[in-house]
């Protein structure tokens, strides 16, 4: 399959088995986090104003509705970037921040720090743009990470599929991290995405930029999967 990314990762990006920090999945956790802690310290009217403005809007991306004057922000357009930069609560932010740790780490060590940065971020605006044109004329927001993290997701896939994620594990009177396959939890995920299309109708969460997202992922990892390099066993 050709690479739509026409670079390779350099010599000198770390191999899979490094104990290099994964600096790029780091700076997507900690840029996340930060900004949610920033939207926590606001208002309530802020808030909504900052989701407004920086957030997806269909109907402004599409030109169907013109943005209000007293809403600041970026054209429309650019907002296929800061929306996935804003979370609604917690639980989604938390979401998004579990997997890109256990999807971003495995995609980082095999295609290195900007290849990571870079198939979260396009495939973050790929799925945002698929899912405002499904509706292009909706005037709620659109926010979140899910769909560059659903790219990481489809990283896993092509370049390491037969990856091992950390996840903690109760044992004894400590909780501690265990080693296990990354592709049976890519399965269950890609699982809750199809069952999310079929039965989730009018429920506010994103399934096609999810879909969207795994899918350019998936294609702009690059290379061939572990299992398909020459010489691997």
């Amino acid at each position: 399959m050709p690479d739509p990314i026409p670079f390779r990762p350099s010599p000198r990006d770390p191999p899979q088995d490094s104990r290099w920090p994964p600096v790029a999945t780091l700076l997507l956790t900690l840029s996340l986090a930060a900004i949610f802690l920033w939207q926590e310290g606001l208002d309530a009217y802020t808030d909504i104003a900052v989701i407004h403005g920086y957030g997806l809007i269909p109907a402004e991306l599409f030109g169907v509705r013109i943005r209000a004057p007293q809403i600041e922000g970026p054209p429309p357009v650019a907002t296929l970037l800061t929306a996935q930069f804003l979370h609604g609560g917690i639980l989604h932010l938390v979401g998004n921040l579990a997997a890109i740790l256990l999807a971003g780490i495995l995609v980082e060590r095999r295609a290195g720090p900007l290849r990571t940065l870079l198939v979260f971020l396009l495939a973050g605006i790929a799925g945002l743009a698929v899912e405002a044109a499904a509706e292009p004329g909706a005037t709620a927001p659109i926010i979140g990470a899910s769909a560059g993290a659903a790219g990481l997701i489809g990283g896993v896939l092509r370049r390491d599929p037969r990856g091992m994620v950390r996840i903690p594990w109760p044992g004894g009177r400590r909780v501690r991290l265990r080693e296990i396959p990354a592709l049976p939890l890519i399965g269950i995920w890609l699982i809750a995405q199809v069952a999310g299309l079929a039965f989730a109708s009018g429920e506010p969460v994103a399934f096609l930029a999810h879909g969207a997202g795994f899918v350019l992922g998936a294609l702009l990892a690059g290379g061939r999967p572990a299992s398909a390099a020459p010489g691997a066993t």
